[in-house]
């Protein structure tokens, strides 16, 4: 007698369901989880030098240093770091996302010049990133400065140093969103766009009815994404200054872990608690600093997306 059993229709969908968590499950576990293990260990210790004078000694610190860096946070000359970062991550979603939008649009509209606005806005992609900061520098520092007869460039005046930057950083995340949000609408079935002319929908009606609601998804990983990149975005400082000499008054918190990283060490020699203004945060402190970023990172970008999500029209 066979006692062979088959699976049922919804085992085998529970089980092709199961697999496609596992794969994702297994990759956050070992390229976050793993990587990123010492990182979290590394905010709940201390670091002191052994009494021999060679290694250190390894102590729990318990929430000490998050105390530190809220501390830090707290300072008044860092204010404006948070505040740079904010407002780059402000002016990239409410202006940098909606132009994108129009150029795609507009591209994909296949419109008058649109070939010439392409070339234009991957031009910073094509062209090394070094090659495009010097050429934007010698422009806006001096043809911009000759031409209007500035004394300072727009880059060596500190009154236009921030807005400057940030309008280089906007043009260069045009590149890509235009690219891949042309390449969402060009997806859209022509017959959908057909159909709407031949209804009388205008061509700025079928981008608000008809083409935005059906890239709603593309929109919502270009939101997700950029909350993720809100305190590690380091406005391209580090290119146009080196490591060293950003002016204060335009420092991100992206640049500020970057310098950091790259200044302290396990022991820092000029602790930040003994020294506010020149001091460095500890390897532990700055991972710290990690653990607080991505305690405030992780739920937010949850919470958007689900909120996005719950008004994309195509989930109705």
């Amino acid at each position: 007698m066979d006692t062979k059993k088959t699976l049922t229709r919804t085992q085998k969908r529970n089980i092709f369901f199961g697999v496609m968590i596992i794969i994702p499950l297994i990759i956050f576990i070992l390229f976050y989880g793993v990587i990123n293990a010492n990182t979290i260990l590394m905010a709940f210790r201390k670091y002191e030098t052994a009494e021999s004078g060679y290694g250190y000694k390894i102590s729990f610190a318990g929430f000490d240093n998050f105390r530190v860096v809220i501390e830090m946070l707290s300072y008044k000359n860092n204010w404006m770091m948070l505040r740079n970062s904010a407002v780059l991550w402000l002016f990239k979603l409410l202006i940098g996302l909606p132009v994108s939008i129009i150029f795609s649009y507009y591209v994909y509209k296949k419109a008058v010049g649109s070939r010439f606005f392409r070339v234009i806005l991957f031009l910073p992609n094509i062209i090394s990133n070094l090659i495009m900061v010097y050429l934007f520098r010698y422009f806006v520092n001096n043809a911009i400065a000759s031409l209007f007869s500035l004394k300072l460039g727009l880059l060596d005046n500190p009154n236009t140093t921030f807005a400057t930057i940030l309008f280089f950083n906007l043009w260069l995340g045009f590149a890509g969103q235009t690219l891949l949000i042309t390449s969402a609408m060009s997806s859209i079935s022509d017959s959908i766009s057909e159909a709407a002319q031949v209804d009388g929908v205008n061509t700025v009606s079928e981008l608000f009815y008809i083409t935005l609601p059906m890239i709603m998804p593309t929109l919502t990983t270009f939101v997700v994404l950029s909350i993720a990149e809100l305190f590690v975005d380091q406005m391209s400082l580090v290119t146009f200054y080196d490591k060293f000499g950003v002016p204060a008054h335009i420092k991100t918190v992206g640049y500020f872990l970057f310098q950091q990283v790259y200044e302290s060490d396990l022991i820092p020699n000029t602790s930040w608690e003994n020294n506010p203004v020149f001091g460095k945060l500890s390897y532990s402190q700055l991972s710290a600093f990690g653990v607080m970023i991505s305690a405030f990172v992780i739920p937010v970008s949850f919470g958007v997306r689900r909120l996005l999500n719950h008004i994309d029209p195509n989930n109705d």
